[in-house]
């Protein structure tokens, strides 16, 4: 006889595993960009790290590599964009940290929606994880700059951004997952 695991629809604890698997990887994540001068490695295990734990949070070991996949695409190419885009075509503007962070934030969102192959979904997260990852970037692109030694500019800001973007993109995922459980046991 199989027991089938109740899923996990506790909004704090999906807001908890976003903010450390984000936290996480945004400190290795930085250590690796400033290191290496690779930041498309950083952004990638910032994304992967953060992804796998939210896959846990989800309660499968499945989703915590399709989530880890998924948001290491997402968030490296969001984030790469997000950096290269506006940087290379416009001056800098004042409000240029939380663009850079809402199109990182926004398809790295967007990439766990479509990794669950929910479509709606991948829009509400697209925008909590723009909006999460936007404001906590524009509030430290210019407050951290400086910090010497250069890895821990890097460490502490991706950590700092990770911590900030995860819980908002745990949150929503959370609430998601509960409305989705309260739905199914509506309808049984």
């Amino acid at each position: 006889m199989t027991t089938k695991r109740k899923k996990r629809t506790n909004i704090p604890a999906f807001a908890l595993w976003g903010m450390i698997g984000f936290g996480i990887g945004g400190a290795i994540g930085g250590a690796i960009w400033v290191t290496f001068d690779a930041p498309h490695l950083g952004f990638a295990i910032l994304g992967a790290i953060g992804g796998a734990s939210l896959g846990v949070a989800l309660q499968g070991w499945k989703k915590a590599w399709v989530l880890a996949l998924a948001c290491a695409i997402g968030f490296d190419i969001g984030f790469l964009i997000g950096f290269f885009i506006p940087l290379a075509v416009w001056e800098p503007i004042h409000g240029q940290g939380f663009l850079v962070g809402a199109i990182g934030g926004a398809l790295g969102g967007a990439s766990i929606g479509v990794a669950l192959k929910d479509w709606k979904s991948a829009g509400i997260l697209s925008l909590a994880s723009a909006i999460g990852f936007g404001i906590v970037v524009w509030i430290t692109w210019d407050k951290l700059r400086g910090l010497t030694p250069q890895i821990l500019w890097g460490s502490i800001t991706l950590a700092i951004w990770g911590a900030i973007g995860g819980t908002c993109l745990g949150s929503i995922l959370g609430y998601l997952e509960t409305r989705k459980s309260n739905i199914e046991i509506r309808t049984n």
